[in-house]
């Protein structure tokens, strides 16, 4: 009986994140083809494009590692003890706010490096652009981690419609406000909308992790849970890192392939991110539930689950594969193909396209078995499984964009998914036979 519950709360969860998933990528691409038909691909939505995601890219790495490192630590914690568990989140949240500070300065220090690395071929006076809205954007990575305190908090609850809705706010904030803004304050619509979901986030978040924890400060501020939770995330941080560097590395080659090409690539990547996105989501209701398992020493149970979630991964992501490889022209016409965005941009995204949507499959079972090591407290093998893949990466793009051009990089990409999806595989097997 228990199992059977426990199986049905799962596909429950599974079930109705998947529905807010997808409804919110429906938006996402409401949002880019209103983006698109009001401002096209040109060198201003470059350089918003290129520091928006800069900071995205590093609010994709803290968050990542804070919620992969959190979960599994708190669901021991709270198994010893309410009060324990709420002292061990402030002081998670305590230290964050901390690190933010620190994050913030750093980067807005060394803005023009970065912008430098990122963009080489600029000439000064859009180098200059590109540092101010680096500088304009890191403040936000302060609420940013406060959100993924909370989120990683609820998701280790067995919350996990909140942290999917904020993609929900994001797409309707942009939407609005790119529809009543655009023709007075043009590309600067979306700076203003960014700052504008970014507040309206971390409120609401905040505001729906309450009923699951109250700040208590007990003792000292890093006590042996926030040690445990640093050893764990720092393999993790430099993981996810190596793929952050990889990720400027392509953004370096992508730059230097012609005028509105990064927006293309970043279109494209809005298109493959609905399966990924998708795919990362269940994962991670299906982590939560894995790592629930694995400190309850039902070993066989977390095998089970993560092989027959690769079957059904497998089953459901081949035909979508063979979708976007055969179809992609037609796909980015359908989504983008309308105002000021080109031909020429349309091509672009095509091609940038057909290579991400090589791994899709891939990207399931990496997900999934490194995921399996990190229930185990293990961060170490995935980081190293994970930076090989990274190393490849960077070789392919550098020599495949030569030949393919955008296809060159966003393929570089997939093959870097297989090869860490394979390694992922086999490590995992280490800690779990089944």
């Amino acid at each position: 009986m228990r199992r059977g519950i426990k199986g049905h709360e799962i596909a429950k969860n599974i079930i109705s994140v998947s529905g807010i998933v997808i409804f919110a990528k429906l938006l996402g691409f409401v949002k880019q083809m209103v983006m698109a038909g009001s401002f096209g691909a040109t060198i201003e939505t470059d350089l918003i494009s290129l520091s928006q995601n800069l900071i995205g890219d590093m609010d994709y790495l803290l968050v990542q590692v804070l919620i992969t490192a959190f979960i599994p630590i708190y669901i021991e914690v709270k198994k010893e003890s309410g009060k324990k568990a709420s002292v061990f989140v402030s002081n998670t949240l305590v230290s964050c706010l901390i690190a933010s500070a620190l994050i913030i300065a750093v980067l807005f220090i060394s803005a023009p490096f970065i912008a430098g690395i990122i963009a080489p071929a600029y000439t000064e006076e859009l180098h200059a652009s590109l540092i101010r809205y680096i500088r304009l954007y890191v403040p936000t990575i302060l609420p940013m981690l406060v959100c993924a305190v909370f989120n990683a908090l609820l998701r280790a609850n067995k919350h996990f419609v909140p942290g999917e809705l904020v993609s929900v706010i994001q797409s309707a904030t942009v939407i609005l406000l790119t529809l009543f803004l655009s023709k007075r304050a043009g590309v600067k619509a979306l700076v203003i909308s960014y700052f504008a979901y970014t507040v309206m986030n971390t409120v609401f978040l905040t505001l729906s992790a309450r009923r699951e924890w109250t700040f208590l400060r007990e003792g000292r501020l890093y006590d042996s849970y926030s040690v445990r939770l640093f050893k764990m995330a720092f393999p993790l941080f430099f993981g996810y890192a190596m793929i952050f560097i990889n990720q400027q590395v392509d953004k370096v080659i992508v730059s230097g392939l012609g005028e509105g090409v990064v927006t293309a690539v970043g279109y494209a990547a809005v298109l493959s991110n609905l399966v990924a996105t998708l795919t990362g989501t269940i994962c991670s209701v299906i982590f939560s539930y894995v790592s629930q398992h694995v400190a309850d020493g039902r070993e066989e149970e977390a095998g089970n689950m993560i092989r027959k979630s690769a079957v059904v991964f497998t089953t459901l992501l081949v035909p979508v594969c063979i979708l976007i490889l055969f179809n992609a022209g037609d796909i980015v016409k359908i989504v983008y193909g309308r105002g000021a965005f080109s031909d020429t941009a349309v091509k672009s995204t095509a091609m940038a396209l057909v290579g991400y949507g090589v791994s899709v499959v891939f990207y399931a079972y990496r997900e999934l078995f490194g995921r399996l090591q990190y229930s185990y407290h293990d961060s170490r093998q995935p980081m190293i499984n994970s930076s090989i893949g990274i190393v490849f990466n960077v070789a392919f793009s550098i020599i495949l964009s030569r030949f393919l051009g955008v296809l060159g990089v966003t393929l570089a990409s997939s093959f870097s998914v297989m090869i860490c999806a394979v390694l992922n595989i086999l490590s995992a097997r280490r800690h779990n036979k089944y």
